[in-house]
């Protein structure tokens, strides 16, 4: 006798089910890979019940304003913990007003481009310079403070508690590029919020709603990969320096374009994104010398990449009178 997971529902039975249209559904495997379908015989799509459910999932979560490009590709257990988040917020009590600080350079673009209304978080005060950003907060009442890093680590942490209390706050968020599992449990037993960047201002409400969720205790896991091969990693020349700062990279991530392009924001991202691992790779710890010696291709390898990118996004800059 075949299973519930032997089972093949049509396109149309799979809207029915969930509540997606066809086109959705069709957009969504597409454009964004939320699931593979199968062909029947007749060449038609066949999604099993793991694709349904899925779906099902994926509709929940856009139609409380998550952005699918945000979670399409996330697996099935992710996607239920953020069902089950959302739940726990709505059950939550969470005041009639959330005020929020925000340090960072591209999170203190995203609010200070935002036009959207964002009740009943109210982001009071955004900055991307520590000094000035700790002398404002003593004039505002804020609730929650929200921490831009590109790794997050012991010192990450560290940091945000410190700004937590400065601001007399309960509660932070960390928004970071790249980080070890361990030390992002760390922070999520903290009662952190932990956001993986790129996020947008969408993304950073819902994690300020979410804070007043009950944290359940994560479990940090710490494997180590070790086949018994002494691998060689050759590397060599100097590591180019940066030609963006964070401040610059953050103003082309914004910089509007004359062909509405938004090649300056994704390269922006990109750079971004490459800084952040390279500074990673760089303080990875070391279990012996062939170790270190491929944390050093990696971050030499990374440096390069980021340095072509700088130099596409220059052009880019060049090309559309982007002021920086």
């Amino acid at each position: 006798m075949s299973s519930s997971k032997d089972h093949r529902y049509g396109i149309g039975a799979v809207a029915k089910l969930t509540g997606l249209s066809d086109h959705t559904i069709r957009v969504w495997e597409r454009r964004y890979g939320a699931v593979v379908a199968a062909r029947a015989a007749n060449g038609r799509r066949v999604y099993d019940a793991t694709d349904v459910e899925k779906l099902g999932l994926l509709k929940t979560l856009t139609d409380r304003g998550v952005k699918i490009g945000q979670i399409a590709t996330e697996e099935i257990e992710a996607l239920r913990e953020r069902v089950q988040s959302l739940d726990q917020i709505v059950q939550s009590r969470v005041p009639e007003r959330v005020a929020v600080a925000v340090l960072g350079d591209f999170l203190q673009g995203q609010v200070s481009s935002n036009r959207r209304d964002t009740t009943p978080v109210e982001f009071r005060l955004a900055d991307n310079n520590r000094d000035s950003f700790v002398a404002d907060l003593a004039r505002h009442e804020i609730d929650i403070v929200a921490l831009e890093c590109p790794v997050l680590d012991a010192n990450a942490i560290r940091e945000l508690q410190e700004l937590i209390t400065l601001a007399g706050a309960a509660r932070g968020i960390l928004v970071y590029s790249f980080g070890r599992e361990r030390d992002v449990a760390r922070a999520r037993d903290a009662r952190t919020v932990t956001l993986r960047a790129p996020i947008d201002i969408d993304a950073l409400r819902a994690a300020a709603l979410r804070s007043y969720a009950p944290q359940p205790v994560s479990r940090s896991r710490v494997s180590e990969i070790n086949d018994g091969q002494t691998p060689e990693w050759q590397f060599s020349g100097p590591i180019a320096p940066r030609r963006f700062t964070s401040r610059e990279l953050s103003n082309l991530a914004r910089a509007s374009t004359a062909i509405d392009c938004e090649c300056p924001h994704h390269l922006a991202q990109l750079v971004g994104d490459l800084t952040a691992f390279e500074i990673y790779s760089a303080q990875c710890a070391n279990r012996d010398d062939d170790d270190a010696a491929l944390h050093r291709f990696l971050h030499q390898t990374t440096a390069q990449a980021r340095s072509l990118i700088e130099i596409a996004l220059e052009r880019v800059a060049e090309a559309e009178g982007i002021e920086y």
